[in-house]
């Protein structure tokens, strides 16, 4: 009889744990890493770095949200050092709450100060290299809480990812210039048949920023490409396992719109996404640049093409360069991103939101757009 009346006490009990469960307004987990931290973003061979580019955005640092195996709010920290095995940091994010970090140029020159390198290469490294260049190291941990602080067994940290810097020598800062190197391909202008509107070739010109340096803003399209001079095929480079050979292997492009730098030098190139630096462009009926169908038809007012892009000025904050542009009678706006949402036109001199046209007469033309002070000029060649 007592082991009957034991059988049904344990029974009740059982069935009391269970109702209890179901009733419950919450459950309790235990975070179990199951799935590492790892950058998605791809880092460039070289950072080259100018004081006077220290606003801008050297990259934009994106990893994946690690799987706990179960529901957590998840903390983020970056940190850079200067030795692989990270055996001292020399920049820490601090608790992020999102998976991307801006590492802006800023960053980088501090950390090269720390490292004494020079910009103009006025002292040497003991193998007699100059010392402006080092080689830094990223990684990223993830905690299962809302810090990193504490003891936290669940936690992941990503290998770490190299980036190399090196200082640009900026003392007499010289203006870009077009130069006679260009962009073509289906991801630029249909192999060299369609006008990306200026006035030299049918390419996206590149601007010369120093010795064997070329670069532009471009809009790309999905396709390939291919870097060459004077518009023509007597000098053209493609890609050779990572290396520019003339004559070599077309270049696949992903759309978008990029930072193209040509190092001659090097024999390297590189495409940087453009993600939070600003881009202008002007946009119009005064525009020559052709729609990408190759109809021969004009991109007017945005239509069938992005705008010519803008460069940034390296010398002086907030102006941009549009050197050799193709204009026709009609007229032009300056607008950002592509887009309607920030448009510039001109209201007595003065470049305002949603403003008046911009007037144009055919010719050849060097345009400065200068943000912080909202004004223009037109120089025609």
């Amino acid at each position: 009889m007592y082991n009957i009346f034991k059988k049904i006490m344990i029974a009740s009990l059982i069935m009391v744990a269970i109702v209890s469960c179901d009733n419950e307004d919450y459950l309790i987990f235990t975070a179990v890493n199951e799935k590492e931290v790892k950058f998605q973003n791809e880092f460039l061979p070289v950072y080259k770095l100018s004081s006077v580019t220290s606003s801008n955005v050297a990259e934009r640092l994106v990893w994946n949200e690690p799987d706990f195996g179960a529901p957590a709010t998840i903390t983020y920290v970056v940190e850079i050092s200067t030795s692989s095995n990270f055996g001292s940091i020399a920049m820490s994010s601090g608790d992020l709450s999102s998976n991307h970090m801006a590492l802006s140029v800023k960053d980088l020159l501090s950390i090269a100060e720390t490292l004494g390198l020079d910009e103009d290469g006025s002292t040497t490294n003991a193998d007699g290299s100059p010392n402006n260049a080092a080689t830094l190291y990223a990684r990223v941990s993830a905690y299962a809480g809302t810090t990193s602080t504490g003891a936290n067994p669940s936690t992941t940290t990503s290998k770490s990812a190299i980036i190399n810097i090196e200082l640009l020598e900026t003392a007499g800062c010289e203006e870009p210039a077009l130069s006679n190197w260009g962009l073509v391909g289906s991801a630029v202008n249909g192999w060299g048949g369609i006008s990306r509107g200026y006035a030299n070739s049918n390419d996206i010109e590149l601007l010369q920023v120093g010795d064997d340096l070329f670069q532009n803003y471009a809009t790309l399209l999905d396709g390939e490409f291919k870097f060459r001079q004077d518009g023509g095929w007597v000098v053209n480079l493609g890609d050779n396992g990572g290396t520019l050979v003339q004559d070599g292997p077309n270049i696949t492009a992903t759309a978008g719109t990029y930072l193209v730098t040509l190092d001659l030098s090097a024999k390297s190139y590189s495409l940087k996404a453009l993600n939070d630096e600003p881009v202008w462009g002007i946009v119009g009926s005064g525009v020559t640049i052709q729609k990408d169908d190759g109809s021969g038809s004009v991109a007017e007012w945005g239509g069938g093409a992005a705008d010519t892009k803008f460069f940034p000025d390296p010398c002086n904050d907030g102006v941009f360069l549009l050197l050799g542009v193709k204009l026709r009678d009609g007229e032009i706006k300056f607008r950002k991103d592509d887009g309607w949402v920030v448009n510039l036109g001109d209201n007595g001199g003065t470049l305002v939101q949603d403003g008046p046209n911009i007037s144009t007469s055919a010719g050849t033309y060097d345009i400065v757009l200068d943000i912080t002070n909202s004004t223009y000029t037109m120089t025609k060649k």
